[in-house]
């Protein structure tokens, strides 16, 4: 009837009064935007005006102007060895021509019990959470999927867990011979594999399954194939390493008799749930195969600048962006970074090779991309309604947020992390300025340095600084 007020629709919050990028597939940017959730889902994204016309909530969260976008997604992090920073030496020599030594990470893979797996996982997710990241890749390292399971949810990180160190090719490299509890061989890999896909039963799971090989040459085609008919089975992304740098590309080289990309093309290994990390090394008819695949790459530029890879080979990554290949980014370890943090180092790195990757291209890698690249982004990655509410709300009111002339710039390469406000995931807030919300974090950092300076002592480090002190 004309004249009358339309009722309006109950919602359990809304987040108003906020420069929402939406990440939508027209990148929509709204300046006076909201979103309006009911339980895990959000249900309307918009101007805020409109959906303050439109709802009814039991709360509202005002963001006084501030940023608001989708959370962001790590696709590939090593949980257990979160606690290896500032232990396992910032010398990339300690990592090249070892001999007879084994790998730094191996010695202290074993060391490591289960509550400091449970330490390191937890600072992880803690950290993540806290910079911004809502979503995160396990690498397929830790011994005890379950521990990182709970590690996480814990917190309120949404995350996607897999089968510990899938291997059966031990000549790739020394590590294969070096981990105790991680043995190389066929039979064990083939009866772990798809163990953490029981996980995904639940559509509304925090924490679900993926495949994941450990990969470097460490993969027979046997396992290769196995692990692709598994995730193609249950829906899910196959990841593994891959080509980091040019020994295990050589390895690869000499025993597929051609470049390793375009035998897991031929072996029919690579697909639009395919996504490898690193790939640093790349042929001319790698690229193509990688471009004409669909598959997704996760690059770590920080791990391309630490171990001086750009002396034997420039980066592919904005040539492999400008072929239509959808790219993400992974933490992968420690070493000298946080989250947040891969983006400028991309940036540079392209910069330092004539190339140039936007603003807008990199908070895209961070949550649409990187979603796509994991197969969630039916779930997670923008706002829209009917995924879930995982978002983040950034401070207006620090330097290095001003002068506001161009906000995905000031996110992606002047404050990163540092703005970061209050986290949601499935809805339920889980970061409140600045703070852990679930989880007392003053603990779960004092968990993490007594497990950090137990397992160092275990392996015969004595971390601190090299000068002398009094």
């Amino acid at each position: 009837m004309s004249g009358q007020t339309q009722e309006k629709t109950a919602c359990d919050l809304l987040v108003a009064n906020a420069y929402v990028i939406t990440m939508d597939a027209r990148r929509t940017i709204y300046p006076h935007g909201a979103v309006a959730i009911s339980g895990k889902r959000i249900v309307a994204v918009g101007p805020d005006k409109d959906l303050r016309a439109r709802f009814r909530p039991k709360q509202t969260m005002d963001c006084h102007g501030a940023p608001l976008h989708p959370g962001m997604v790590d696709t590939h992090y090593h949980s257990t060895l979160h606690t290896t920073r500032g232990a396992v030496s910032d010398d990339p020599a300690a990592f090249a021509n070892l001999g007879s030594k084994p790998h730094p990470y191996a010695v202290w893979f074993n060391k490591l019990q289960d509550e400091d797996e449970m330490a390191s996982s937890r600072h992880a997710s803690a950290e993540m959470l806290l910079n911004g990241f809502t979503c995160m890749i396990e690498a397929g390292t830790i011994f005890e999927p379950e521990i990182c399971a709970e590690a996480v949810e814990s917190v309120g990180l949404r995350a996607s867990i897999t089968d510990p160190f899938l291997w059966d090719v031990t000549e790739s490299m020394d590590m294969t011979r070096q981990i105790e509890r991680a043995p190389c061989d066929g039979k064990v890999a083939q009866q772990r594999l798809g163990s953490q896909l029981w996980r995904n039963r639940d559509p509304d799971a925090l924490v679900r399954g993926h495949i994941n090989l450990y990969g470097m040459g460490t993969a027979s085609d046997e396992l290769t194939l196995a692990a692709k008919r598994a995730a193609d089975e249950a829906g899910v992304v196959m990841a593994q390493h891959q080509s980091l740098e040019s020994g295990d590309a050589q390895f690869d080289d000499k025993r597929f008799g051609q470049h390793p990309l375009v035998h897991f093309a031929e072996l029919g290994a690579l697909g639009e749930n395919s996504l490898f990390v690193h790939m640093n090394y790349l042929r001319d008819d790698e690229v193509a195969a990688i471009a004409a695949s669909g598959m997704s790459v996760c690059w770590h530029p920080g791990n391309y600048q630490f171990y001086g890879i750009a002396l034997a080979q420039r980066s592919r990554f904005p040539e492999l962006l400008s072929k239509g290949v959808n790219l993400c980014f992974g933490t992968d370890a420690a070493k000298i970074w946080t989250f947040g943090e891969m983006a400028r180092i991309a940036y540079l790195v392209a910069r330092e090779e004539g190339g140039y990757l936007p603003c807008e291209t990199l908070l895209e890698m961070q949550t649409i991309r990187a979603a796509k690249a994991v197969c969630l982004d039916a779930f997670i990655g923008s706002l829209e309604a009917g995924k879930r509410a995982d978002l983040v709300i950034r401070r207006a009111d620090i330097a290095e947020t001003q002068p506001g002339l161009d906000v995905v710039r000031e996110l992606m390469l002047i404050s990163p992390t540092k703005s970061i406000d209050t986290v949601l995931v499935d809805g339920r807030v889980v970061v409140r300025h600045g703070r852990l919300a679930l989880a007392d974090e003053q603990e779960i950092f004092a968990k993490a340095r007594a497990s950090a300076r137990r397992v160092a002592q275990a392996v015969g480090l004595a971390p601190g600084p090299r000068w002398p002190t009094a």
